[in-house]
């Protein structure tokens, strides 16, 4: 009997032990249970892996993740697909532009600029002052959709807005962010941040005087985007005759500088466009390439124009018709607008043969360019009696030498050939 007892006692030890130890594993369990559900999980679009870390905030900006090891950074609206746990109810909030945002990039991404520019346009009313990266995704794709549509004037502040959002000022670095994508991060210049599509040479153009009239919305921005923006309207304001005396150049940095020797080279005053025109031929001598070399040329050849000696201005054609055979392909907005350019002042200085054969490749080459719309291209008149009239006016005015006549037809004759031929 005492064998039986002692049995039943250790019988029941480990019953209780048993329990005991499940009611531990259950408790363990319900502990966890609750910390996850406390804890906020950051899901990415398209299954990309997020970063490792403790989601901290939800803000217009984007998501923040933090961890001891990456530090904090902040991955942009347009990535996340949701934020479960603590701060689920910050980030639906921003749910819908995080929809609207991932949209507006996906159609960007596959060329359905259509679709992608009024989502952007929505976007842009809340993001055009602010930095980090949903900032410069929504910048940064209007910028390429404006910019597709060849819609320069308008782009300007949209490249503005998304140099502010990128700025190493931005707050936490971002994590893998689209605008890498859908903005044309890959095409500025890497050593002045300039964006070789947007030079700061216009024509009269009415969506170049609105642009020029318009307020700037540069104001919150860094001086480099103060200075920028002033300089571009500045001179979009010059091409309707305005003489208003150039900016002061006050900002050290390597992209307003030039700039600036750009637009004072195209200035009315003679002693700005000499100061203008003296550096970028300074700039000349050091033999640039590509778009700096475009940029450059069109400015001097247009400083030329301005000139009241023919042969200055006949120097200026030749400079012109440079860069429409040598820049084509990596500056075609130039390379139409150093045409259009060349054709009238060929027409002013009497050559009409050689400027009605550049009027006619702009039109033949070049016809969606903005300088089809300049009042001297549309209302040129190519008809025979109109030809005839302009030939016997010229011919009752000194003519300029036959030395330049020629040359001019010269370069013309290399300009007729086709492109790719």
């Amino acid at each position: 009997m005492s064998m039986s007892l002692h049995s039943n006692r250790l019988s029941q030890s480990a019953n209780l032990g048993y329990l005991f130890h499940a009611a531990l594993v259950l408790l363990l369990l319900s502990a966890s249970a609750g910390n996850a559900q406390t804890e906020s999980a950051l899901t990415l679009r398209g299954g990309a892996t997020p970063p490792d870390g403790e989601v901290i905030e939800c803000s217009v900006e984007g998501v923040t993740v933090t961890s001891p090891v990456i530090g904090s950074v902040i991955v942009g609206w347009d990535r996340v697909r949701s934020v479960s746990g603590e701060h689920a109810d910050e980030a639906g909030a921003f749910a819908e532009t995080a929809d609207l945002a991932w949209r507006a990039v996906s159609r960007l991404q596959r060329g359905d600029i259509p679709a992608a520019e009024p989502i952007f346009e929505g976007l842009f009313v809340t993001y055009r002052d602010r930095t980090g990266p949903t900032a410069a995704a929504v910048c940064g794709g209007l910028l390429r959709c404006r910019l597709e549509r060849g819609a320069h004037t308008l782009a300007i502040d949209a490249w503005l807005s998304w140099m502010h959002a990128s700025s190493v000022d931005a707050g936490p670095v971002w994590y893998e962010s689209s605008a890498d994508i859908s903005a044309p991060g890959l095409l500025t210049d890497p050593e002045t941040g300039l964006l070789p599509e947007l030079p700061p040479i216009w024509l009269d153009l009415p969506a170049v005087r609105v642009f020029g009239d318009t307020p700037s919305p540069a104001a919150t921005f860094g001086d480099r985007e103060r200075a920028l923006s002033d300089l571009y309207r500045h001179a979009a304001r010059a091409q309707r005759g305005a003489r208003e005396p150039m900016p002061r150049l006050t900002n050290p940095d390597p992209a307003v500088r030039l700039v600036w020797d750009i637009v004072a080279a195209q200035s009315r005053s003679a002693p700005e466009r000499a100061t203008g025109r003296k550096a970028v031929e300074f700039r000349l001598r050091k033999e640039p390439v590509g778009w700096l070399d475009a940029w450059l040329r069109t400015a001097r050849g247009r400083s030329l124009l301005l000139e009241e000696e023919a042969d200055q201005r006949q120097r200026g054609v030749i400079e012109l018709l440079r860069v429409r055979i040598m820049h084509e392909r990596d500056s075609a907005y130039l390379a139409g607008l150093a045409l259009a350019d060349a054709a009238v002042a060929l027409r002013s200085l009497g050559d009409e043969a050689a400027a009605t054969l550049l009027y006619r490749e702009l039109r033949d080459l070049f016809p969606d360019h903005p300088a089809t719309g300049w009042d001297p291209i549309m209302l040129w008149d190519d008809s025979p009696s109109a030809r005839m009239e302009r030939r016997n006016h010229s011919e009752s005015h000194t003519r300029i030498p036959d030395r330049h006549s020629t040359q001019a037809r010269a370069v013309a004759r290399m300009e007729s050939r086709k492109p790719h031929g």
